[in-house]
C-alpha cells in the first residue's frame, strides 16, 4: 500500500471533517468568558462565584445562590461524616446578612454570616493543585480567628479532588454546574436580560471547557484520534499531554485481566486488584461503587504517582487496614502517621516523573510507563497482596 504523503494526510484533515467543523461551530458562538480568555483562571472563576453568591450585589437574586451552595455543602459534608452545618438549618435561616470576602488573609472565598455565626471558607482551583500546606493554613487561622463559629472547609476543584486535610469537604465544578442551571431556570423571568445572559455565558462555559468529558474535551478527542498524523505536523505539541498519559494509563489497567477499573478521570485512574477486592463496599462519599481501598494513579503536571488509598468507610474496616499497614513501614511508606478521618495514603510509588515526558512522543511515554508498572506488578504488588490478605484473618 502506498504510503500517504504529508499533503495527503493534511488534505485529508481538512476536507469534510466534521468534527472539526463542529468545533469551529462552538468557538465562534460569543461567550463572554472566552472572548476575556478567563476560561482557566481561578481569580476571575472565584471573584464570579463571589458575586453569585453576594445576597447584596447587583444580580438582585439575594441569598438565592447562597442558600443552594451552602445546601450542596452540607449535604455533602453529611455524606462523610463531617461535622458542620445542617441542611435543615441552612433551608430555615435567612443569610441576608452574609459578607463575601476575596482573599481575605489569602483564603480564595470566605462566607462570613455573624447573625447565624457561620463561618465557609471556599479553595478554589482550576487547573493548579494545592501547595505549601495551605489548606490546614487557612484552617488554623479561622479556628483561631472564630472560635465559637459553625465553620465549613471546602476544596471545590474541577473533578473533585482529595483535599490533603481531614475537615475539607471536596467539592466539584460537577456539582456546582446544576445549581447555576437550576438558578437559570428558576429565576429566569425575574432577571433582568443582561444578567441572565452573564450567568448563562458562565454556565456554558463551564459546560464545555471545564467540566469533565466536556463538550470541547470529547470533540477534540475524537478528531486528535482519527486526525492523529495531520496534528502531529500541525502541532508542534500535543493537544494535552495529561489526557494522553491519561489514555496510557487507562489502557494499562483495562487491559490488565487481573484489574478491576474503578472510578477514572484525566487526573486521576483508580483501580483494585481482583485478589484485594474482598472488603465489604459500605464507602460512602468516594466512588460509586463503594469500596473502601483503592490503588489511584494520580495523573499531574509533575508526573504520575501511584497511591494506595484507604477511603471513608465503617471506621473498624478503615481501622483493620490501618493496622496491617502498620506492622510492615518499610512496605507501606506512607503509614507512619495517625489515621486521617477520610481519606489516607497507605503507600507511594512515582511511575513517571514530568522531565521523563518532555519533548518524547506518546509511544515513548507509554513505554516508561509500562516498564515502571511491570516493576511494580512483580515487586510490590504481590507483597502489599499478602500483607492485606491479613485482613481476614484478624478480629476487630
Amino acid at each position: 500500500m502506498k504510503r500517504k504523503s504529508e499533503k495527503d494526510v493534511l488534505e485529508g484533515f481538512i476536507h469534510e471533517n466534521a468534527e472539526l467543523e463542529q468545533l469551529e461551530e462552538i468557538i465562534d458562538e460569543f461567550n463572554i468568558f472566552t472572548a476575556l480568555d478567563i476560561v482557566n483562571n481561578e481569580i476571575r472563576h472565584s471573584n464570579f462565584l463571589s458575586w453569585l453568591m453576594n445576597p447584596n450585589e447587583s444580580h438582585g437574586l439575594g441569598d438565592y445562590f447562597l442558600i443552594s451552595l451552602l445546601k450542596k455543602i452540607s449535604f455533602k459534608a453529611s455524606s462523610l461524616g463531617i461535622e458542620g452545618l445542617s441542611i435543615f438549618d441552612v433551608d430555615s435561616w435567612s443569610f441576608d446578612d452574609a459578607e463575601i470576602l476575596r482573599e481575605w488573609k489569602n483564603i480564595d472565598i470566605l462566607i462570613k454570616c455573624d447573625d447565624q455565626k457561620l463561618i465557609c471558607i471556599i479553595e478554589n482551583k482550576i487547573y493548579s493543585r494545592e501547595h505549601s500546606k495551605q489548606l490546614r493554613r487557612y484552617k488554623d487561622i479561622i479556628k483561631k480567628e472564630y472560635p465559637d463559629y459553625k465553620r465549613l472547609f471546602v476544596y471545590l476543584t474541577v473533578e473533585g479532588d482529595i483535599p490533603s486535610e481531614n475537615e475539607y469537604i471536596p467539592l466539584s465544578y460537577s456539582d456546582v454546574v446544576p445549581l447555576v442551571e437550576h438558578l437559570i431556570d428558576s429565576k429566569k423571568d425575574k432577571l433582568g436580560s443582561e444578567i441572565l445572559a452573564f450567568i448563562s455565558h458562565y454556565k456554558e462555559m463551564l459546560r464545555r471547557y471545564i467540566m469533565k468529558d466536556s463538550e470541547i474535551q470529547k470533540i477534540c478527542r475524537k478528531i486528535y484520534k482519527r486526525h492523529k498524523k495531520a496534528l502531529d505536523l500541525i502541532f508542534e505539541y500535543r493537544p494535552d499531554k495529561l489526557l494522553e498519559i491519561y489514555d496510557s494509563l487507562l489502557d494499562i489497567i483495562q487491559e490488565d485481566s487481573e484489574l478491576i477499573l474503578d472510578d477514572s478521570s484525566k487526573t486521576y485512574v483508580r483501580f483494585i486488584p481482583k485478589n484485594l477486592d474482598f472488603i465489604a463496599k459500605k464507602g460512602e462519599g468516594w466512588t460509586k461503587t463503594k469500596r473502601i481501598l483503592l490503588f489511584e494513579l494520580n495523573n499531574n503536571p509533575n508526573g504520575v504517582d501511584l497511591h494506595l488509598i484507604i477511603g471513608p468507610g465503617p471506621q473498624e474496616i478503615r481501622e483493620k487496614l490501618y493496622a496491617i499497614a502498620k506492622g510492615n513501614l518499610s512496605l507501606f511508606n506512607k503509614s507512619k502517621r495517625n489515621l486521617y478521618k477520610y481519606w489516607f495514603t497507605l503507600y507511594k510509588k512515582t511511575l513517571l516523573r514530568s522531565k521523563e515526558y518532555e519533548d518524547k512522543e506518546v509511544e515513548e511515554v507509554r513505554k516508561v510507563l509500562e516498564e515502571k508498572w511491570t516493576d511494580f506488578k512483580t515487586s510490590d504488588l504481590p507483597k502489599i497482596e499478602d500483607e492485606l490478605k491479613k485482613f481476614n484473618e484478624q478480629t476487630v
